[in-house]
């Protein structure tokens, strides 16, 4: 029986092989491919299809000094930036910034006026898209970012809050073939329900790409990206706050062979962090809703048990959060799910002095640096029926917690889904290295959660730019 540990199974996936052909076609196009020569017989190819990551953070005020600011302004903050609505005369508003709803600028409020792009409860069978009314509202348009090679993929995470009456959304546009698309819209997003329902926008997949929940596929490469941000308030006077925000750009290997290889550092080995377990499928969880109860609630299990082991090294007990409490506060209500990947680092980074991301990383090796550092890495894995031995369950797409490294370099994890029905015992494993590493890389490019307290270390080796 193949047990789905997260909802829609495959969503991460599936575009992978379907695209694989036509975008080493492209690629090829756009990439200069080194050959042999007489005068450098030994000179080795470029892998047109080589994994490349690059990741573009945006940590301190003076990071978005280069944005274009239309009613909002960031400021310095003793940890990460202070990016909120900052009224001012004249403002240009306009209906793309709010998906098609109407708008104009406000003089008695100097922000701009908007008005949600559709009917109360037309949205989704019965939801509204944003809170089915009025609102006020400012943008924050990044400068373009050229990346060093070609990308296919884009994912958006951002740390923030979003007091009662706020909601913040992203877009972003890319260039490809040397034009500009559209705007496309990624999750709009809220830390409760107080004003709206957070969700991911379905239905934008055209001629240049689409959205797939939180990641952006390119239907061929791009060359180049733009963010662009909008601050909903229906108080004025009191704005959402962005802390952090951070982009990872990615070319897609087709599998794993494709990835560069990153030799291990076995100083880490022996290292295994006590990261508390929890098991997503204790019985108290089932028929609690968010996606249909714990056994499909891996995503905010893994993530609250990253929290709790902060919580114990940093003696912050709001840290300590339940699993069905962040399985509400990381709900996605399109995806109707809790495996939205910026909803749960956006939740991780709410309990303050907490600053997290998603990103891509190409090896093992590179979570060792992290696990070095006394920092554990969330993962996300799938695998068929008996492709990961040790584990008594296949999944289309699973989170995970890599808490250390065996003597030997295996992995050492905490896997919600091996934990008991009745107690959390159970969930830590052993998972040989190499099949673990290479199903992981196969089934979601490497992408990883990095949940860390704000001032910690990061990791200065290995980086390729995965952070």
């Amino acid at each position: 029986m193949v047990h789905f540990s997260c909802p829609l199974p495959g969503r991460r996936v599936y575009l992978r092989a379907g695209l694989s052909l036509l975008l080493l076609l492209v690629l090829c196009a756009v990439t200069f491919c080194v050959q042999p020569t007489t005068a450098g017989a030994h000179a080795a190819a470029v892998d047109p299809q080589q994994q490349y990551n690059e990741f573009w953070s945006q940590n301190t005020f003076l990071d978005f000094h280069d944005w274009t600011n239309n009613g909002v302004a960031a400021y310095p903050a003793l940890s990460g930036a202070r990016v909120q609505l900052a009224p001012r005369a004249n403002l240009t508003c306009a209906a793309s910034d709010i998906d098609g709803g109407a708008s104009n600028y406000d003089a008695q409020t100097r922000l701009c006026s908007g008005k949600d792009p559709m009917a109360p409860s037309s949205y989704n069978g019965g939801m509204n898209y944003y809170n089915g009314g009025s609102f006020s509202y400012g943008t924050l348009v990044s400068p373009v970012h050229t990346t060093k090679q070609p990308i296919t993929t884009i994912i958006a995470s951002w740390n923030a809050t979003t007091p009662t009456g706020t909601w913040m959304e992203v877009h972003v546009r890319i260039q490809e073939n040397g034009l500009w698309t559209h705007w496309y819209d990624l999750p709009i997003w809220a830390s409760d329900f107080s004003t709206i329902q957070r969700h991911s926008v379905d239905g934008q997949f055209d001629a240049s790409g689409g959205v797939a929940t939180d990641t952006f596929y390119a239907k061929t490469v791009a060359t180049a990206y733009q963010i662009g941000i909008t601050l909903f308030t229906t108080k004025p006077g009191v704005s959402p706050v962005i802390h952090h925000f951070g982009v990872l750009a990615d070319y897609d290997a087709p599998d794993a062979s494709h990835v560069p290889t990153i030799a291990p550092d076995k100083s880490t080995w022996g290292i295994n962090l006590p990261v508390p377990q929890r098991s997503q499928n204790l019985a108290q969880y089932q028929n609690l809703g968010y996606g249909g109860g714990g056994d499909v609630w891996c995503s905010p299990t893994s993530t609250s048990m990253v929290m709790a082991y902060w919580s114990n090294i940093l003696h912050q007990k709001n840290l300590t959060q339940t699993v069905p409490d962040a399985a509400r506060d990381t709900y996605d209500f399109t995806y109707e799910g809790t495996g939205n990947w910026p909803n749960n680092t956006a939740y991780a980074s709410e309990f303050g002095g907490i600053h997290a991301f998603v990103t891509r990383m190409d090896s093992l090796s590179q979570v060792e640096q992290w696990v070095k550092l006394g920092v554990p890495i969330v993962i996300s894995i799938a695998f068929g029926p008996g492709q990961l031995p040790g584990a008594t369950y296949s999944t289309d797409g699973h989170l995970m917690v890599v808490r250390g490294f065996t003597a030997t370099g295996d992995v050492i994890a905490n896997d919600p889904a091996m934990g008991g029905t009745t107690s959390d015992a159970g969930v830590e494993i052993t998972y040989p290295r190499a099949i673990f590493q290479k199903l992981w890389l196969n089934a979601s490019d490497g992408t990883v959660y990095v949940i860390a307290p704000e001032f910690w270390p990061t990791p200065l080796k290995d980086r390729d730019g995965s952070w």
